[in-house]
């Protein structure tokens, strides 16, 4: 389905560089070419009443393209801007069907409409509420209301239409009316004609000043309402100076209005994205019948000099916009219409039809040249969209990196922030304890210590976690396992942040067990983040509410809470990697910002999807987790229950760290084991010899005899060839495990290791999810 949002890119983007360039250049040289026939500008042309209608034909083709695209716009993102815009555009699409009605010698030799004075007077009123509306757009954008439903934008366009209707009826209807203030004598401009006139172009000036006074031409919409904003004075001036109709400034008046029109729809379909939708589409096809007209138009000024000689001269020119502007399509289009209506206009009846051998090759000559002119156009035109694309992939690539490098800055400052959290609590711990105080300010601080080393766990868990998403490298060790389950041990889990809170929490379970085939530690780890998410970002006192449900084939988890809520257009971006929801408000949420990183990889690998979903700030969030059900029910495994055997080991602990050595050592010997201990691997060869221990842990990264190589050796002694070597490391990788598994080891585990998972694995007992085995003994 087309993005609404995508139809008017004027509306929803800063203006680029090159953007201002060329609607500075425009700008410039509308006002030369206005400054330039002003001298000529009384000047009388011959008397021809078809360059009001072919003029008033144009426009108001052009402006309901443009209204179209501004309406298609708001639906999008609902600027009030846009639907002043469309009104302005709407009513002067009508009033040009009026003002045509209305000219004498437009369609009849007499107004189809109302008097002589019919037809100034609607232009009067047409030129001044318009500007009134540029005016209007600047000064209701104030109101803008980016989460207004689409429904209620559809209804104010509904009305903005019928608005602009109404207002153009009145108008039609004071214009018939009698009146005794003329506004035309014969052909001439009257006093109040020319007033009128000029408050417009007050209007316009007053509506541009405001754009730069306030820097507003740095947004694409009003760049481009200041492009229209010039061409519509330079017009009124030219038309005003003109004096009366049929003069050389009255002329290019016309002229003017409806090639700037024309250039603001080609303006605004000029960044449109491949896929355009179908009122871009349209939008565009009538700017090809807009560019045939113009050229009609222009052909019609040029009559006093060029007769009936050469009737297709402006028509190339059109033709050549028209595929630069909107392909080969718009450009045969503008071809056609352009010839039939230069043929209607300058040729007897029965002309039109060529006949003559001289007509034939004529047509042939000109189709001929049209044709050239459409594929060398096309030709260039997709050059310039495929340079103009690439320039687009350069500019949104930098725009990530540049994201990407901010986030990543911002994150490596809340790593430090978040790392030394821990270290304090720590080392005041350490402080109480060398002061040797009494039995229960010991038990306080060893619990609070122990907090602190879980917290710091956490975090660099997270943080390899991540690594290996960012690689794909994350391991998974899936079974067929019951939801509930998974969500009873993520809320025991996620209880103590919820409790220090203050919140309420409620689980709804369903009627029936829900079967995934999944990773429960790895499921677990979703739900507990997810509920610690809720828990930080909701103010003390909150509701979360935790939801299984089936839906069809798939088991349908969602986390929901009455916090800070999300703003819509981050809703995405909150699982982007680096990405943190604002904490400006919540100053003790803390964190990395990487559990719902996590969230998502692990769900998409269990074949699921999660969603983000909030009304906006202030208004809750709610994340809603989607996994397929396992094909068919089976009887889970009883829980797995770990008993210390085989106490009384002999054990060898190598690590260059003193502390970490000596401190691990003595948790052994409080288990019973017979431990040994060697800060580097030249003594450890030389203890092993002596002891021939059962298990040694080996530290990997040690200066002379590494790691790796201490393994080695050990394995090609006769007594070493059995022995249980566990890698106790820093490095927890993928590459780190297969070097380990290569030097002989028999599994790997990676600091900080808890103490009870030690325990298991120096008692030999059965490994747990979280030790890697390499190797199976014989």
């Amino acid at each position: 389905m087309q993005n609404p949002n995508a139809v008017l890119p004027l509306a929803e983007r800063s203006a680029t560089p090159r953007e201002k360039r060329v609607s500075g250049a425009l700008a410039a040289l509308c006002l030369v070419l206005t400054v330039g026939v002003i001298p000529w500008a009384s000047v009388p042309v011959a008397v021809d009443p078809r360059i009001a209608l072919v003029a008033d034909v144009a426009i108001c083709i052009v402006d309901l393209c443009i209204a179209l695209l501004l309406a298609t716009a708001y639906r999008g993102n609902g600027r009030p801007a846009l639907l002043v815009l469309t009104g302005v555009y709407v009513f002067g699409g009508v009033m040009a069907v009026l003002h045509a009605a209305t000219f004498p010698g437009a369609l009849a030799q007499e107004p189809l409409l109302g008097g002589a004075q019919t037809a100034g007077w609607l232009y009067l009123a047409w030129r001044g509420l318009s500007s009134v509306g540029y005016l209007s757009a600047m000064i209701f954008e104030a109101g803008f209301t980016p989460h207004m439903r689409t429904s209620r934008r559809d209804a104010r366009l509904v009305l903005c239409v019928l608005v602009a209707g109404a207002v153009c009826g009145a108008l039609a209807w004071v214009a018939l009316q009698p009146t005794s203030i003329e506004v035309m004598a014969g052909a001439q401009f009257s006093g109040v004609n020319e007033l009128g006139m000029w408050f417009s172009v007050a209007l316009c000036v007053a509506t541009l000043a405001i754009i730069w006074v306030r820097r507003s031409y740095r947004d694409a919409l009003y760049l481009w309402l200041a492009l229209a904003l010039v061409a519509a004075a330079a017009d009124l001036v030219l038309g005003n100076v003109a004096d009366a109709r049929y003069t050389l400034g009255w002329s290019v008046s016309r002229v003017g209005f409806v090639v700037s029109s024309y250039l603001l729809l080609a303006y605004a379909l000029g960044g449109l994205p491949p896929r355009r939708g179908a009122g871009a589409t349209i939008a565009t096809y009538g700017g090809a019948v807009g560019t045939a007209l113009g050229a009609v138009l222009l052909r019609l000024v040029f009559d006093p000099w060029l007769g009936n000689d050469v009737l297709y001269v402006t028509l190339f020119g059109a033709v050549a916009l028209g595929v630069w502007l909107g392909g080969a399509g718009a450009a045969v289009l503008t071809f056609f219409v352009g010839y039939w209506i230069v043929r209607v206009l300058y040729l007897a009846p029965s002309e039109v039809a060529p006949t003559r051998t001289n007509d034939i090759v004529q047509l042939a000559l000109l189709g001929l040249s049209g044709a050239l002119i459409i594929v060398l156009g096309e030709g260039m035109r997709r050059a310039r969209d495929l340079h103009r694309a690439s320039e687009e992939a350069l500019r949104e690539r930098a725009l990530q990196l540049q994201r990407a490098d901010a986030n990543k800055s911002q994150f490596l400052a809340m790593l430090s922030h978040e790392l030394r959290n821990p270290l304090a609590p720590l080392r005041n711990g350490l402080a109480i304890l060398e002061r040797k105080p009494d039995a229960p300010v010991v038990d306080n601080t060893l619990a609070m210590m122990g907090r602190q080393i879980t917290q710091a766990s956490r975090l660099i868990d997270d943080l390899l976690d991540v690594s290996r998403i960012d690689r794909g490298k994350i391991e998974f060790r899936k079974e067929r396992v019951a939801l509930d389950s998974i969500l009873r041990s993520a809320v025991e889990t996620a209880m103590p942040s919820i409790d220090a809170k203050g919140h309420q929490l409620a689980v709804h379970y369903p009627g029936r067990s829900l079967q995934v085939d999944g990773d429960p530690v790895r499921l677990a780890q979703v739900v507990g983040n997810l509920l610690s998410n809720a828990a930080k970002f909701t103010p003390s006192g909150g509701h979360i509410e935790l939801m299984l449900r089936a839906e069809g084939d798939n088991a349908l988890l969602s986390v929901k809470d009455n916090g800070t809520g999300i703003a819509r257009e981050h809703l995405n971006d909150v699982f982007d990697m680096f990405m943190q929801i604002d904490t400006s408000r919540h100053a003790s949420a803390g964190g990395l910002g990487l559990g719902l990183t996590l969230v998502r990889a692990i769900v998409a690998h269990h074949g699921g999807r999660v969603e983000a979903r909030s009304a906006g700030i202030g208004q809750g969030t709610e994340f809603v987790v989607t996994l397929p059900l396992a094909r068919a029910a089976a009887t889970l495994a009883p829980p797995s229950t770990v008993t210390l055997t085989d106490l009384g080991r002999r054990i060898l602990v190598v690590d260059d760290n003193v502390d970490a050595a000596d401190t691990l050592t003595e948790l052994l010997r409080l288990s019973g084991h017979v431990v040994e201990t060697a800060y580097e691997g030249a003594s450890a060869l030389q203890r092993a010899e002596k002891v021939r221990p059962d298990l040694a842990f080996i530290d990997l990264n040690m200066p002379g005899i590494d790691g790796y190589e201490l393994a080695r050796q050990l394995r090609a002694t006769s007594w070493g060839r059995t022995m249980t070597l566990v890698a106790l490391t820093g490095m927890g990788q993928k590459t780190d495990i297969a070097r380990t598994r290569d030097a002989g080891f028999d599994e790997h585990l990676t600091k900080p290791a808890d103490p009870e998972r030690l325990a298991r694995v120096a008692g030999g007992t059965d490994r747990d999810e979280n030790v890697v085995a390499l190797r199976t003994k014989s």
